[in-house]
């Protein structure tokens, strides 16, 4: 705790590719000592592991199962760690993005909720990068 409280008194954040074995980082407790944790792939595909598909919501589901955030409100907050600490509600469940003027970057997958994207891991329908499409479609499938 000692360490976490250094880390995040200096400002430090620490990126995470979740990996599951010997080591496990303890997220949870630097969260909550006020540590900024983010997730990362080495590349596309990982080199130290040949789990790794370059996908940071994925990287999000397999924190929330590690850490065993299976509810709602837990799976909500995994989003975080893959969008540099957006996410679409405050903890109150106030609608805190997106917000007129916000950058226009996102991922846009068929799901209810964060949780729910989380969770089941949907397939991407489009990217947006600066209000500009990068890829897929904004044409609703199930119109």
């Amino acid at each position: 705790m000692e360490l976490a409280d250094r880390l995040a008194s200096l400002d430090i954040s620490i990126a995470t590719s979740v990996p599951i074995g010997r080591g496990v980082m303890p997220i949870p407790l630097l969260q909550k000592q006020g540590v900024n944790v983010l997730l990362g792939n080495d590349s596309i595909t990982d080199h130290w592991s040949p789990f790794g598909v370059g996908d940071i919501l994925q990287k999000a589901h397999l924190a929330a199962q590690l850490y065993n955030w299976s509810n709602e409100y837990n799976l909500s907050r995994a989003l975080s760690l893959a969008t540099g600490g957006i996410t679409p509600l405050d903890e109150f469940g106030k609608q805190i993005w997106p917000k007129v003027g916000d950058v226009a970057t996102a991922v846009l997958v068929p799901a209810s909720c964060s949780a729910e994207a989380v969770a089941r891991l949907p397939k991407r329908t489009a990217v947006l990068h600066k209000g500009n499409l990068s890829w897929g479609s904004l044409e609703r499938s199930d119109a």
